[in-house]
């Protein structure tokens, strides 16, 4: 510290004086230049027009002044006479005090003489008429030398050693002083700190109260951190406590370092006793032997958990319910079964009935309804097809949303449902209010209006009724109600599930192929819309699809 304190004052007392020895420096040229430029002015009045304009007229008048150097020059600039050098016939309108005198009558100039190699001050002053042997216009410059900035500096360096030599002795008394007396105190509260082990700490030198307060304040903020620490680590174990996922580290299988709460209930752990499961199932007692890495899967409980053990010091076991994962999974399974069983039905119509023609064992006149059926059939194989296509390439869609017209779509469309609405006798009751608009395209609203209105006739009842109303405003909503069989709650639960119909005949007759609600169901996810079902069995069913602004998930 010691040192530091000699070093720093050290350097801005040198630092201060050099500074005030250039601005003195400084000064004292500006006042030179001042006087030469008052005492040239003083020699000027003491030109004589009517003295000789040659040299020796230049070389008495400047013998006069003391030996300033004396020149006489034309009007254009050319030297007449000089008393410093030997350069009668050379111009010096170039010169800055020549080109001022030539051009405003009389000039000041401060600059290095190129001809005496010397830095001069020279006054050069345009006579009027002509006098004596000097011309009309002719110009006299009177020049005496000066030291430079730099000569000043050189000249008071002997008395700013001097200084520098006085400035070190007074720094090292000045480090000597502030070590002993000043820095003493801090000292003994740094010690006063080191063993105040959280008690208030104080000072008798008021100087030192404020870093006092100081550290006392930064003692309350570490107890408040330690507060804090252990009411993040409660906080914590509360978090790993309220997770859905189980989480058990450990070294030793039979003692777990922690365990959450899930991770207990599913492995039926009790506190301070070995986790049964991994004793009971042998595959994971043999995974823990070996030290490995692994995930497994098994059935708790009527629930599927997903068991990742992570191999290391220490091992860590992650346990995730994976019972809608592996629904999905089931789901996927009774996809692929739904679609190879609605697929095989038409392809064994289509194949039994074209090998019949084919082989020219068709009963006479039922050929026509053989090629009849075989056409229904390959519709029904192509709707399949176009509805799995379009199901899918939902997610890949990306196209841009524009103003669709739901009003007109519907009177558009509701004319192609005519046919089937005779043939089951459905009153069709239509209350649309005009010009709704929605943000979406044409055709993502085609299927949802195709498929709502489809099962509304499908699944309705012999001369029941089918209502198709929408609604404006802020939030435009569709509604389609049938008079038809109704859902169960099983049903309300699946009925957005692909392939799940509720017609199980796969015939292919009132039935459909279950996808048209689920790609309901995943249009109106997409947008933003919300969809709903309202049914009670044998009443009836009323699907809902509320048009709000899209919501970004």
């Amino acid at each position: 510290m010691k040192k530091r304190i000699l070093i720093i004052s050290l350097c801005v007392t040198v630092l201060g004086i050099l500074l005030l020895a250039v601005l003195f420096v400084d000064v004292c040229y500006r006042s030179a230049v001042d006087s030469a430029k008052s005492e040239l002015r003083t020699f000027m009045n003491f030109f004589d027009p009517a003295a000789p304009f040659d040299e020796a007229g230049a070389d008495a008048f400047s013998s006069s002044l003391g030996g300033a150097r004396v020149t006489y020059m034309l009007p254009d600039g050319t030297v007449a006479a000089d008393s410093g050098a030997e350069v009668a016939g050379q111009e010096r309108e170039d010169r800055p005090e020549v080109a001022g005198a030539i051009a405003s009558g009389a000039e000041f100039s401060v600059r290095k003489s190129a001809t005496l190699d010397k830095r001069m001050v020279y006054y050069c002053v345009r006579t009027e008429g002509a006098q004596g042997g000097a011309p009309a216009g002719a110009l006299v410059r009177i020049g005496v030398s000066l030291d430079s900035a730099v000569g000043y500096f050189v000249d008071m360096l002997p008395t700013l050693a001097w200084f520098l030599a006085l400035d070190i002795l007074c720094c090292l008394v000045f480090a000597w002083v502030a070590t002993g007396v000043v820095l003493k105190p801090v000292e003994n509260l740094a010690k006063e700190v080191a063993v105040s082990t959280g008690r208030e700490i104080r000072t008798k030198y008021p100087e030192l109260r404020p870093l006092a307060k100081l550290m006392n304040a930064m003692n309350e903020d570490i107890g408040s951190k330690n507060k804090k620490l252990k009411e993040d680590g409660r906080i914590e174990k509360l978090v790993l406590d309220s997770m859905e996922h189980g989480i058990v580290i450990f070294y030793d299988p039979a003692s777990p370092v922690l365990i959450n709460a899930a991770a207990a209930r599913i492995l039926r752990y009790e506190e301070n006793e070995p986790i049964p499961l991994f004793a009971e199932d042998a595959e994971i007692a043999d995974l823990l032997a070996e030290k490995g890495s692994a995930t497994l899967y098994r059935r708790i409980g009527g629930k599927d958990y997903d068991f990742r053990f992570t191999a290391g010091e220490p091992n860590v076991l992650l346990i995730t319910d994976v019972t809608e994962i592996m629904s999905a999974v089931r789901s996927k399974n009774e996809f692929i079964a739904n679609v190879t069983h609605e697929m095989n039905t038409p392809l064994t119509s289509i194949k039994g009935f074209a090998e019949l023609i084919a082989a020219g064992a068709a009963p006479e006149g039922r050929a026509e309804g053989m090629a009849r059926t075989i056409i229904k059939q390959s519709d029904r194989l192509a709707n399949l097809i176009r509805s799995i296509i379009n199901f899918s390439a939902i997610d890949s869609d990306e196209l841009p949303d524009y103003e669709v017209d739901v009003s007109e779509l519907i009177a558009e469309l509701i004319g192609a449902f005519e046919p089937k609405l005779k043939k089951k006798e459905i009153a069709l009751r239509l209350d649309v209010a005009p010009h709704v608009v929605v943000m979406s395209r044409r055709e993502r609203l085609v299927e949802i209006l195709n498929n709502l209105i489809s099962n509304g006739i499908r699944y309705n009842k012999e001369g029941g009724s089918l209502t198709v109303a929408l609604t404006g405003g802020d939030c435009p909503c569709l509604v389609v109600k049938d008079t038809g069989v109704g859902l169960s709650e099983e049903d309300k639960k699946r009925i957005f599930e692909r392939f799940y119909t509720v017609d199980k005949s796969h015939n292919g007759g009132g039935g459909g192929f279950g996808l048209g609600l689920a790609i309901v169901k995943k249009l109106c996810k997409r947008a933003g819309w919300r969809l709903t079902v309202e049914s009670a069995l044998g009443e009836g069913t009323a699907f809902t699809v509320e048009f709000c602004p899209r919501v970004k998930e």
